[in-house]
């Protein structure tokens, strides 16, 4: 591979690896790692989902995500209940105590809330959109979502 398709390969690949440094420091900071701390940001997002929808939300596999859920409903974070439209189905939410470890991660002291508000003030709110569609059409691309 060569060129500007590299360019944008090893773009992505810098700005995932930033980002995850700073979860990665957020998440520490409460006793968690970031894989778990993007769990229970996503469970915040959307409540009541199913474990294989929640990994394909984080694309990570089912067996890594299954593992961490577990962790995490050991530790009192998240909650397995049967889902009320299917009793067949489990569906995991957070327990109070993960919504307050997502507080305490993301409160005054998280770097990455820092960083992002910084990007705000540096960047006009056009220029983020512009960034963000084009990132969302790449992603198409490389999916063959297009």
């Amino acid at each position: 591979m060569e060129g500007i398709g590299k360019e944008i390969m090893y773009s992505v690949f810098r700005m995932q690896k930033a980002l995850y440094r700073l979860v990665r420091e957020d998440a520490a900071r409460v006793g968690i790692t970031e894989v778990q701390l993007m769990i229970l940001y996503t469970l915040l997002k959307k409540e009541n989902i199913r474990l294989n929808d929640l990994a394909e939300k984080l694309n990570l596999s089912n067996s890594n995500v299954s593992g961490t859920v577990d962790r995490l409903v050991s530790a009192g974070l998240v909650a397995r209940e049967t889902s009320k439209q299917d009793r067949r189905a489990v569906v995991l939410s957070l327990t109070d105590r993960g919504r307050q470890a997502i507080q305490e991660a993301f409160n005054h002291e998280s770097v990455l809330r820092k960083r992002l508000k910084r990007i705000e003030e540096t960047f006009k709110e056009e220029e983020i959109l512009q960034y963000l569609s084009i990132q969302q059409k790449m992603k198409d691309i490389l999916l063959g979502e297009e």
